[in-house]
């Protein structure tokens, strides 16, 4: 049963949100019952008005808005009240045609459901996975400090928490987390002397790790067979205190979204410089400064700088590895000169390129 005070955070709603997307594939945002946007897909939209919230509210049930409706901050979509034991927690829409959405609700309302009700077991601990899941989730989402509650978590873990942690993130790839994927990847965890992690809808497991562990762990991860095996990426946070373990969550979602473009293991976020400044840009912003500068090359120049950066500038080896005369380099490096007015070979120019090639595959 919810608790008569239970509102949904910011945080967890940022997560339904989220995990809503990757699933769905399209805009999502979710609504406080006074018509704020707490949390979205498209972050422009957090902190907005949206009025069709309100109607939602007062029927009770779905509300689709066509687009030539006069309400304040809405656009086309349909939007759904959230609902657990019989109270309204809020509201959750998609973005879109509504009949073209209306097929997604099911999944949209289902999504939305597991996760809150994953989050109220806290009060109503059944067994040790959800024990183990609920002090994860109070920690990262709620920022709930480490209270005479959260220690029983701990002690029945037979887990000690330091003052500084981090958090990690695994990502699964494909959606299929079967349950005999989830039985292995626990075994995997616990072998290791990981006793914090929780699974998150569809395919991610969060961990929160003490900083005594913090060198052994990364060896494990980038060592261990297990994890190859698994086909996992994995971003590793920041070391925190406990109660900024969200902004430790935080990073090592930038982490692993950067190891998944890169299609690496493991990264972590303490050794993303460029990349994390630029991740940190607004999309329209990054997509315009990237258009503006190579948007005119073709895909095998885009290719060759990339190649010319992978080689540290080095015409010899970036010639070597095109199977191309160091003539023919110099030849093609001129043609993309002409078409962008930057010159890869000037320092300044360069490096303008170098961060418009960045700024594109994030």
């Amino acid at each position: 049963m919810i608790k008569e005070n239970f509102q949904i955070s910011h945080s967890l709603a940022q997560v339904i949100v989220d995990s809503a997307k990757e699933v769905i594939g399209k805009d999502i945002n979710f609504i406080h019952l006074d018509g704020t946007v707490i949390a979205s897909s498209d972050q422009n939209r957090i902190g907005t008005f949206h009025a069709a919230a309100l109607q939602v509210q007062e029927k009770g049930s779905v509300v689709e808005v066509l687009g030539n409706e006069a309400l304040k901050g809405e656009r086309k979509g349909i939007n759904y009240p959230v609902v657990i034991d019989q109270k309204m927690l809020g509201v959750i829409g998609i973005s879109g045609d509504p009949k073209e959405c209306k097929s997604l609700g099911f999944l949209l309302t289902k999504i939305t459901e597991v996760l809150i009700k994953e989050q109220v077991i806290k009060s109503v601990i059944h067994s040790v996975d959800e024990l183990r899941s609920s002090a994860v989730r109070m920690l990262i989402f709620e920022n709930e400090k480490v209270d005479a509650f959260t220690n029983e978590h701990f002690q029945q873990l037979q887990y000690e928490l330091e003052d500084r942690v981090f958090v990690a993130i695994i990502h699964l790839q494909g959606l299929n987390n079967t349950s005999s994927l989830d039985a292995k990847m626990k075994e995997i965890l616990l072998e290791q002397g990981i006793n914090l992690f929780t699974y998150l809808f569809p395919n991610r497991y969060a961990l929160i790790i003490n900083e005594s562990q913090y060198k052994i762990i990364l060896n494990i991860f980038e060592s261990n067979n297990s994890f190859k095996y698994m086909n996992c990426s994995i971003g590793i946070g920041s070391i925190c205190i406990l109660n900024e373990l969200s902004k430790s969550y935080k990073h090592a979602k930038l982490a692993l979204k950067y190891a998944l473009s890169k299609k690496v293991t493991v990264c972590i976020y303490e050794k993303l410089d460029l990349e994390m400044i630029m991740e940190n840009i607004d999309f329209h912003i990054r997509n315009d400064y990237a258009t503006k500068l190579i948007g005119v090359l073709s895909e095998e120049e885009i290719n060759l700088l990339h190649t010319y950066y992978d080689n540290n500038l080095s015409l010899k080896k970036t010639a070597e590895e095109l199977f191309i005369h160091k003539n023919t380099l110099q030849y093609r490096l001129d043609k993309i000169t002409q078409k962008t007015g930057e010159n890869p070979k000037d320092f300044h120019d360069t490096v303008k390129l170098y961060v418009a090639l960045k700024l594109q595959t994030l």
